[in-house]
């Protein structure tokens, strides 16, 4: 793929200006490869993976496998690569290690989806009978960890995270016959 790039027989993304050209990122088992939406660099990217192929003795499963666009292409564009690497075409991706692969510059969603998950999670611990340490066990083993790795990612607002940590901080200290304790 660096070969590829250094040949501008692909053409990755840039995220900025000056920022280097990323052209494929690979996780564990999952791979994503960018690209112009044309069937010149498709066949390049389709040689690279036929390489991989006879040299590590894996295959590509091409029934798992997606194509998204960027916003300005052109449908027919769209149907003619996706045929070209025998791939479906999705608008989202969808989501990778629980965030969504597409967020864009509002991070409404991203604080939404992050709401509701630890929202959740409380709400079905609540019902339980926990003492201190349990509920201690549960808010820095679980509670903690849903929004550590989106804050790895993202610069998310204070006023988000001062929200998630009341929401933390009700199921602390819970309530009593209704009414809440005090902290």
């Amino acid at each position: 793929m660096r070969k590829a790039v250094e040949e501008r027989t692909i053409h990755g993304i840039k995220i900025a200006h000056e920022a280097p050209m990323i052209s494929h990122l690979l996780f564990a088992e999952d791979s994503l490869f960018f690209m112009k939406a044309n069937v010149a660099e498709v066949r390049v990217v389709k040689g690279i993976l036929t390489a991989y192929e006879k040299a590590s003795g894996q295959q590509v499963n091409f029934d798992k496998t997606t194509a998204s666009f960027s916003r300005g292409t052109a449908g027919n564009i769209k149907e003619l690569v996706a045929q070209e690497l025998g791939v479906r075409v999705v608008d989202n991706p969808g989501k990778y290690l629980g965030l969504s692969t597409v967020i864009g510059h509002s991070k409404q969603a991203l604080t939404a989806l992050l709401r509701d998950k630890l929202s959740k999670k409380l709400q079905g611990w609540r019902g339980m009978l926990l003492s201190k340490a349990g509920r201690e066990v549960l808010i820095k083993a679980v509670a903690q960890s849903i929004s550590t790795y989106a804050m790895s990612v993202f610069k998310l607002p204070s006023n988000f995270c001062e929200e998630l940590r009341s929401l933390v901080s009700n199921f602390w200290w819970g309530t009593n016959n209704g009414k809440k304790k005090i902290p």
